[in-house]
Parts: structure tokens; C-alpha cells; sequence
């Protein structure tokens, strides 16, 4: 994050419902300039309303949200040129090629054409899409389609750029690049506010605030909230994880377990002893090599959260 206390993005007892359901619940949240914000939680938890009602496509049934000081619930038309907003889905023509696409969204932002050219090409060459200019957008890979939606939401050089869960299914190798184009963007000065259900994605950011059934349970660093943690996390080598999980989860102090490859991560109870879940696998015959307390991820810090 800039080093700076700027907020750019103020939001005041948001709360937005469909019907019977409170998919936004009185959030309160300050966005600082030049930072990257990880609005993280699970499907359903109400990070693209939250999203859709900051870039002002949604009102709230009650609460403010101010973008620079402007009230974007009774003005929004007035934060359009501040904001780049990309959705989820992908929502551009498909009929349409990249460099077409592309135009049309510097058409819309009255972008000068001068400009225009300048940035397409940097654009361009920075996500790798130059030699597919002149391909329709419904022949690109998952990938090339989100990072031209990126250069269309960016391409009006926005301060503020609001990103809803880009890169879900994307390739690993789309996914780097993606986020190569972030950290140039924030580097720039961009203030970066990115909804996602990926734990390692959140890490990349400079503050994460953890939603769940459209509440923020808290917010802060990655390395602050590993602190809040209220157990401790063991790490156990194995052979078949998932079967020794469901042993696991049979023990009083164990919160949650988590698999990874040949490994278990346990989350237990503040003050419980390990030796309990070590007798518990010894007695059941599982056969382990190795078993250590590890330091909590973000992931441990949701569930812990989630358990008060």
C-alpha cells in the first residue's frame, strides 16, 4: 500500500437485501489510495453485490458509499470516469475482436485518440494479446477473454479499478500474467479492490477484509489477521490425508482439517494439546512421518472466525 492516509472509498452501513435475503448486512469499510484490497469469502457470501453497489450499478436499501468524496448512491453518474469495473462474467461483444472491443470502450470513456493508441499498444503487449488483435472475442481462451476484459475496464486509466472474482478458472500461467498486469497498475498508483475465494490470492494483497453472509467479520494485513488467529495450526505427513481427516475431525480440540497432497493441516481449539490428536492417530493405527505446529494461513483465520 502507498504510504499515505488517503481514503479514496468510503463506505457507511451498507446494507442491501433481494426479497428475503441480506446479501449486504451494514458494512463499514475505508479503502486507502494506492492499495489492494482482497475482499475474500466463499460463493454466496455477497462479495458481487457488495462490488456492484460501490461501482454504483446497484443502490443500497440503505447506507452511503462516498468515491472521492462524491455520494455515488445520489451521484453516480459523477464517479464513472474515477472507477473501472469488471464484472464476474464476461460481459463484452463477442462478435467483436480484441482491438474492437477495445475501441468501443475508449469510444465510450471519450478517451482521445491520440492517447488511445498509446495505451492500446502497452496494453496490448503487457497482457501478451498483440498477436491476437483482430481475433473475435468469442475465440479467445478463458484467460485472453479476462485480460482483455482488464485492458476495456482500464483502458480510460481509472484510479480506482474494481475487480469481481477475475480470475475464476483461469489457467495457472492467464492467472500470472493477470496479476503481473495488477501489480504494474498499483505500482502506477491504482487503488486495486478485488473480490476473490482464493486464500493465495488475498495474500498478494495489502489488506483483506473477510465476508460471510454479507457481513465483514474483520479487517486488516494478512500478517495482522495471522495473528488474530485463536488456535494453533499442526501439520501432519501422511499417507491418505482425506481418510486420516475423518479420524481427525473426531477429536474435541480439532476446529477443521484441511488436505493438501500428502499432508493434513489440523486447526485446534486455543490451549488444546496436540498429544491428544497424536494419541487419537496412534490408537487408530494411522501411520504418519512427521507432525509439527505450522504458522495459520489466511484460510485458518476465516475458519477460526467462522467458529466464535
Amino acid at each position: 500500500m502507498k504510504n499515505n492516509n488517503e481514503i479514496v472509498i468510503s463506505v457507511n452501513s451498507l446494507t442491501k437485501k433481494f426479497d428475503d435475503i441480506t446479501a449486504v448486512d451494514n458494512i463499514n469499510l475505508q479503502i486507502y489510495k494506492g492499495e489492494s484490497f482482497a475482499l475474500l469469502g466463499p460463493d454466496g457470501a455477497g462479495k458481487t453485490t457488495a462490488l456492484r453497489l460501490l461501482c454504483g450499478i446497484l443502490l443500497p436499501d440503505s447506507g452511503d458509499i462516498y468515491i472521492k468524496n462524491i455520494n455515488i448512491v445520489k451521484y453516480s453518474e459523477k464517479s464513472r470516469d474515477q472507477i473501472g469495473y469488471m464484472p464476474q462474467r464476461f460481459s463484452l461483444y463477442e462478435n467483436l475482436s480484441v482491438i474492437q472491443n477495445i475501441n468501443f470502450f475508449s469510444e465510450l470513456y471519450n478517451v482521445e485518440k491520440a492517447i488511445r493508441q498509446k495505451r492500446i499498444r502497452e496494453y496490448l503487449d503487457s497482457s501478451r494479446l498483440t498477436p491476437f488483435s483482430n481475433r473475435l472475442a468469442r475465440q479467445l481462451s478463458g484467460g485472453m477473454r479476462q485480460k482483455l476484459a482488464l485492458i476495456c475496464s482500464i483502458i480510460h486509466n481509472p484510479p480506482i479499478l474494481l475487480l469481481d472474482e477475475p480470475t475464476t478458472g483461469v489457467d495457472p500461467v492467464s492467472r500470472r500474467d493477470f496479476w503481473k498486469i495488477l501489480h504494474r497498475l498499483l505500482a502506477s498508483g491504482v487503488t486495486l479492490v478485488i473480490s476473490t475465494p482464493y486464500m493465495d490470492e488475498a495474500e498478494r494483497c495489502s489488506r483483506i477484509g473477510l465476508i460471510h453472509n454479507g457481513r465483514i467479520l474483520v479487517v486488516d494485513s494478512p500478517n495482522e489477521l495471522k495473528k488474530k488467529i485463536t488456535g494453533k495450526v499442526m501439520e501432519i505427513k501422511c499417507d491418505e490425508p482425506h481418510i486420516v481427516s475423518e479420524v481427525v475431525k473426531t477429536a474435541k480440540s480439532v476446529i477443521s482439517t484441511q488436505t493438501y497432497s500428502d499432508k493434513l493441516r489440523i486447526l485446534l481449539n486455543k490451549g488444546a494439546d496436540e498429544q491428544e490428536t497424536i494419541s487419537l492417530l496412534k490408537s487408530k493405527g494411522v501411520n504418519f512421518t512427521d507432525i509439527r505446529e505450522v504458522l495459520p494461513n489466511v484460510e485458518d483465520i476465516f475458519i477460526s472466525r467462522l467458529t466464535k
